[in-house]
C-alpha cells in the first residue's frame, strides 16, 4: 500500500515543481515595452493674466494674456520656492500633492472672446515621456526643481515642428484627426486640441538662461540622444490643451500671441523629488505606460539619495534680457533651441478621469484609448548599454504573486493529501 502511495506523492510533487517552473519561466520572460513610456498629469485652469514670471519676472501686465494651469496663485512674482510653499495644486488623479509646477500657455480666443472655463471642461494634459519611445535612450534623471523651460515661438510666421492641432470625438477621445500645424475646423461632436513638445536635454547647470532657451535643447537621432553641449537627458514634456465644448471653423480661433503658428508654453518645475524620481524609475525608464494610472496606483520602488540630490542641483542664470517695447508682446521669440530638430510630436493620448477631490466636480472623463491607427501590440525592449533600469529585467508583480500563491497552494495540497493517505504507524 505504501509503495503506490509513495509513487503517487512523488508524481504530485513533480507536478507541483513542474508547474512552479513553468510559472517562474513565464515570469522571467523579458517584459514588453509600452509604445510610449510615460506618465501624465492632468491640470486645470487657475486663472488668466497678462503676466509671465519667466520672461517678465516682477512686471505685472507686460505680456500678452496667458492661461495658467495647475499651480495656484501664479503671478509675475512666482518662483519655484513660492510654488513649493503651496500644499497642493489643481492637478488631478492624486498628483495634486506631488506636482506643484506652474504650466501656462497663451489664452485661446474664439470669435475674439477668451476661451477660459474653470468648471473642468478645459484641461492641460502634461505628458512626461521618454523621447524616442522604448528604443530611446533612458532619461538621466527627473526634471530638477526650479528648471524653467519654454517651448514654441510666439512670433513664428511659419509652421513649428513641435506644434500641432487635432479634433477629437467628445464621446471617444481615442478618435482623433488632424495633426496639422494649422487650426482645424472641428465638428459639433468634436473638441479642439492643441499640442506642444518641449526640449528634453539640459546643460546640467543652468536652471534658466538669458534668452530662456540656451540651457535646453532637443534630443535627436535614432535613439533620441542628447548633444554634448546639453548632455543630461530629462523626461520630455508634451502639452495637450483640451477644450471640451469648443469647436467651429478654424477661422474663428486665434491665440493671444497671434495665429496657429505662435502657440507656445512655459513650465517652472516644482515636484516632490522622491515622487518624480520614482515615476522615472517605474514608468519612463522601464518602458511602462503609466498614463491610465492615478498617482496612488503607480508602482513604488527604491529611490536613491543621488536621484533626489540631482534634482536639487543647478544654478540661476544671469537676469533675463528685457525687451524695450512694453505690453505689445513678450520676448518668447525663437524659443526652440537653435539648430535643434525636435522629435515628432507623440501620439495623442487622451486624459483620464482625475481625482474628484482636487478637481471641479464637472470635469469630463474621456477614456484611455489608443488613437486611430495605433495598435496596442507591444514590442520587446532592445538591449541597451545605457546606465539605468532596463525594462527587459522588469518582472510583473502580478506574475510573481500568482507564482508564489500557486506554490503555497501546491505545498498545502500535497501536505493535506499525505496526511490523509499515508497510514499512521501503530504503536
Amino acid at each position: 500500500m505504501r509503495r503506490p502511495i509513495s509513487r503517487l506523492l512523488l508524481s504530485l510533487l513533480a507536478a507541483v515543481v513542474l508547474a512552479g517552473g513553468i510559472g517562474l519561466g513565464v515570469v522571467a520572460q523579458p517584459a514588453t515595452a509600452a509604445a510610449n513610456p510615460s506618465f501624465k498629469v492632468t491640470c486645470y485652469p487657475r486663472g488668466m493674466a497678462q503676466n509671465d514670471p519667466i520672461v517678465f519676472p516682477g512686471q505685472a501686465g507686460r505680456s500678452h494674456m496667458h492661461s495658467f494651469f495647475g499651480a495656484k496663485g501664479v503671478d509675475q512674482n512666482t518662483t519655484a520656492d513660492s510654488l513649493l510653499r503651496q500644499s497642493s495644486s489643481q492637478c488631478g488623479a492624486g498628483f495634486d500633492t506631488v506636482d506643484l509646477s506652474a504650466y501656462w500657455i497663451p489664452t485661446l480666443y474664439k470669435d475674439d472672446r477668451p476661451v477660459h472655463d474653470e468648471s473642468g471642461a478645459h484641461q492641460l494634459a502634461v505628458y512626461y515621456q521618454r523621447a524616442g519611445g522604448p528604443a530611446g535612450a533612458p532619461v538621466a534623471q527627473a526634471i530638477p526643481r526650479g528648471l524653467k523651460i519654454i517651448a514654441g515661438d510666439m512670433r513664428a510666421t511659419t509652421p513649428q515642428p513641435n506644434v500641432s492641432y487635432v479634433c477629437a470625438k467628445t464621446d471617444d477621445a481615442g478618435q482623433q484627426r488632424g495633426g496639422d500645424p494649422e487650426f482645424l475646423t472641428c465638428g459639433p461632436d468634436e473638441l479642439f486640441v492643441a499640442k506642444l513638445v518641449f526640449p528634453d536635454c539640459w546643460d546640467g547647470r543652468n536652471l534658466d538662461s538669458a534668452d530662456h532657451k540656451s540651457h535646453m535643447a532637443f534630443s535627436g537621432g535614432a535613439r533620441a540622444t542628447c548633444p554634448a553641449s546639453h548632455p543630461v537627458k530629462l523626461p520630455q514634456i508634451t502639452f495637450e490643451a483640451w477644450y471640451n465644448g469648443v469647436n467651429g471653423p478654424a477661422s474663428s480661433f486665434r491665440w493671444a500671441s497671434g495665429g496657429a503658428y505662435t502657440f507656445h508654453g512655459d513650465v517652472i518645475s516644482a515636484w516632490d523629488t522622491r515622487a518624480a524620481a520614482n515615476l522615472v524609475n517605474q514608468c519612463i525608464n522601464v518602458a511602462v505606460d503609466c498614463n491610465p494610472l492615478p498617482y496612488a496606483s503607480v508602482p513604488q520602488g527604491p529611490v536613491s539619495q543621488s536621484q533626489i540630490d540631482v534634482q536639487l542641483a543647478g544654478v540661476a542664470s544671469a537676469p533675463p534680457s528685457t525687451p524695450s517695447s512694453p505690453a505689445s508682446g513678450d520676448s518668447h521669440a525663437d524659443h526652440d533651441a537653435a539648430g535643434a530638430t525636435p522629435s515628432a510630436p507623440p501620439a495623442p493620448t487622451p486624459s483620464t478621469t482625475p481625482s474628484p477631490d482636487a478637481l471641479p466636480s464637472t470635469a469630463p472623463s474621456p477614456g484611455h484609448h489608443h488613437p486611430a491607427g495605433q495598435t496596442t501590440t507591444q514590442t520587446p525592449i532592445p538591449a541597451s548599454d545605457d546606465a539605468g533600469p532596463r525594462a527587459a529585467e522588469t518582472l510583473s508583480p502580478v506574475a510573481w504573486s500568482a507564482a508564489f500563491v500557486g506554490a503555497i497552494l501546491g505545498i498545502v495540497a500535497v501536505w493535506t493529501f499525505a496526511r490523509r493517505m499515508i497510514p499512521r504507524r501503530r504503536r
